[in-house]
This record gives structure tokens, sequence and C-alpha cells, in this order.
């Protein structure tokens, strides 16, 4: 009567053990199902993200090229800044030299008006250097 007993108790064990097992496994199920749904919706983000990050990057691309155009459109203008940069310098190293030539030969026929008329702008010019330089320390 008691190997019978002892059956009885080890098929309650057995279906007791059975029914916590499947529980376990229920929930354990239940959480990678969570996990999967998860994983899903974070791939679907991602992709979302990666297709802005490849737009962002596509127009990047374009403004840096529109860039390049129109930095390589102002080279012209530059290179005529310099140009007209050369020009004025070559008419003041001209003109100055004419006014020491001037200066030097006082009795040159006409001359005097034209020597004082370029002396006259050479002060003047001089004043408003002068007033620029105390205008800038003064903002200081």
């Amino acid at each position: 009567m008691l190997v019978p007993i002892g059956v009885f108790m080890m098929a309650i064990s057995f279906a007791i053990f059975a029914v916590a097992l499947s529980k376990l496994l229920l929930r354990a199920s239940s959480n990678i199902e969570v996990v999967r749904t998860t994983a899903v919706q974070m791939e679907s983000k991602l992709d979302g993200t990666i297709q802005a990050l490849e737009g962002m990057l596509d127009e990047t691309g374009r403004t840096i090229s529109d860039m390049e155009e129109k930095s390589t459109s102002l080279d012209s203008v530059f290179l005529s800044a310099e140009e007209l940069g050369k020009a004025s310098n070559a008419l003041s190293e001209e003109l100055e030299s004419l006014t020491q030539g001037y200066a030097s030969n006082g009795d040159a026929r006409g001359a005097k008006p034209f020597v004082r008329i370029i002396q006259t702008a050479e002060f003047v010019k001089g004043l408003f250097n002068s007033w620029k330089r105390g205008k800038a320390l003064s903002d200081i």
C-alpha cells in the first residue's frame, strides 16, 4: 500500500513541477515576445533615422557644392580687386614721384598751383588719418 501512495505522491509532485515549469516557460515566452516587439520597433525607428540622416547628408552635399560654386564665381571679383589695387598703387607711386619732382623744381612754369593742390591734399589726408586713429583710440 505504500508503493501506490509513493507513486501517487510522485505523480502529484511531477504535476506541480510541470505546472511551475509551464508557468516559468510562459513568462519567459511573454518576455521574449516583448523583446521581439521592441526590437522590431527599434529597427523601424532606426531605419527612419538612417533615412533622415541620408537626406541630411544629401542636402549638406548640395549646400557645399553651392557654396563652392559661389566661391568660384567670386574669384574674378577678387582678381579684379587685386588688379585695381595694383593700378591704384602704380598711380599713387607715379603721383608721388611727380609731386617730388615738382616740389624740388619749384620754378617750373605753372607748377606751383599744382604743387599746392597736391600738398594740400596730402595735408588733408594726414589730418583725416590722424582723426581716424584718434577716433579708433577713443572708441576703445
